[in-house]
């Protein structure tokens, strides 16, 4: 390779005598731009970290008489299965809001 490069210096064929070798150092400025643009806009901005929702099992009553309560970070339309009265039952998490600011959690399995 070092022959190369002295076979074409010797011919004067020198790089950085060429056009390209010119405008090198714009073409590098403009690829380092482009590319920090393009790495900062595909960081976007951070999703908000999943927060903890309660949820309230419907057709459910605990020993004492009170609604059942779930609390989890999953997303909505996630289906859980929880134990109930000594069995797992299927629910599916909602975003619909109940008077006492928990989620309703509908059955999917009818018993």
């Amino acid at each position: 390779m070092p022959a190369l490069v002295s076979l074409a210096l010797d011919k004067g064929l020198d790089l950085l005598g060429t056009a390209l070798g010119q405008w090198l150092p714009v073409v590098l400025l403009v690829a380092a731009a482009a590319g920090t643009w393009l790495f900062r806009r595909s960081r976007g901005t951070q999703p908000e970290p999943p927060r903890i929702r309660h949820f309230t099992l419907l057709r459910t009553e605990a020993a004492d008489g009170t609604p059942v309560r779930y609390e989890t970070t999953r997303p909505t339309g996630t289906k859980i299965t929880p134990w109930v009265d000594g069995r797992q039952r299927l629910y599916e998490l909602t975003d619909v809001q109940l008077e006492d600011g928990t989620y309703a959690a509908e059955p999917l399995d009818h018993f």
